[in-house]
Parts: structure tokens; sequence; C-alpha cells
């Protein structure tokens, strides 16, 4: 019974942390953020962080991976995809993954220190699409590495202005949207074939 509460309490602590690392986000640069303006913020004695991180960025490292683990959890739900049209899901699950997580992605991704993640994020969504085109379309050339950054480029920049948006469309519009441009664009590429 006890290690239940204790684990309560962790993730509890956890929680309050990681929230209070979003909300000075929005104010400060990750890199201006100090431990005890941290602690400060969310109550808590300064040993107890150190309990679980070493330092703000171990903290916003967590944050972080965690995120990119969800956004791979949509990519493998969604590996079985056979057709084009089949895709709206998918994309759909996506902007709904980063809906669930708005508050932590305008942090990040308003942050100057946010390239990394970014990056890792775009590679990420570029490799996954590689793979499932060259699934679907059955043709590598017809798509061109432009193309590929292209998709790439363009997904991460409609998803970074969209969680930043103040009012923003729903996750559906959004991915009514992406999917119609992604597949106009396709058929295009296949019509050229």
């Amino acid at each position: 019974m006890i290690n239940k509460k204790e684990d309560r309490r962790i993730k509890k602590t956890k929680q309050l942390l990681k929230q209070g690392l979003i909300e000075i986000m929005f104010e400060k640069d990750i890199k201006n953020i100090t431990i005890k303006e941290l602690v400060e913020k969310v109550d808590i004695n300064r040993s107890t962080f150190y309990l679980h991180y070493s330092d703000i960025y171990e903290l916003l490292a967590e944050m972080e991976n965690n995120l990119m683990a969800e956004i791979w959890q949509v990519f493998d739900s969604y590996k079985n995809i056979d057709k084009l049209e089949e895709s709206y899901a998918f994309i759909l699950t996506l902007y709904k993954t980063f809906d669930n997580n708005r508050d932590l992605c305008r942090a990040i991704m308003s942050s100057q220190n946010n390239s990394a993640f970014i990056r890792q994020m775009e590679e990420s969504i570029e490799r996954e699409i590689r793979i499932k085109l060259n699934e679907l379309i059955g043709d590598e050339s017809v798509i061109s590495d432009n193309a590929y950054t292209f998709y790439r480029c363009g997904c991460v920049g409609l998803i970074k202005i969209w969680i930043t948006d103040s009012l923003p469309e729903t996750p559906e519009e959004m991915a009514k949207e992406t999917y119609r441009i992604v597949i106009d664009s396709l058929q295009r590429l296949q019509q050229k074939k």
C-alpha cells in the first residue's frame, strides 16, 4: 500500500514540475529558467526536484521523449494501411496526439531551443512517409527527394502554425485539409507517371 502512495506522489510531483516548466517556457527561454524558479512556482523543495532530475534540461528531455514516444505509437498503430485513402485516420490520430499535448508542443515550438526536437520530429515524419508511400504507390521513382522534403516540412509547418494559433481549427478539420493536400499532390504525381 505504501508503494502505491509513493508512486502516486512521485507521479504527481513530476506532473507538477512538467506543468510548471511548460508555463515558465511560455515566458522565458529554457536556458534562462532556473531550478529555484521552477520549484518556487510549483511549491516543492529543491531537494525533491533533485530526487527526480539532475537539471532543467533532463526534465525537458523526458517530456520531449515522452511526446516522441506517443508520436511513434501513432506511426506503429497505422503500419498496415493498404491504400492512400485509409491514411486519413492516421493523420487524424496524429493531430489528436498533438492536440492532447498542445501546451507542451506550444512551449517547445515557440522556444528558441526547439531545433533538435523539431528536426527529430521532421526526420521521423519523413522516414515514415517514405516507407508508407513507397509501399502504397509501389514506384519510388514517382516521388522525388524534393517532394519528400516538401511533405516533411509542409506537415511539420502546418502542425507548428496550428499548435501556436490562438484559435486553431479542430484536429478533424486539420486532418481533412492535410489529407486533401497530400492526396491531391500524390494523385498529380501518379498522373505524371
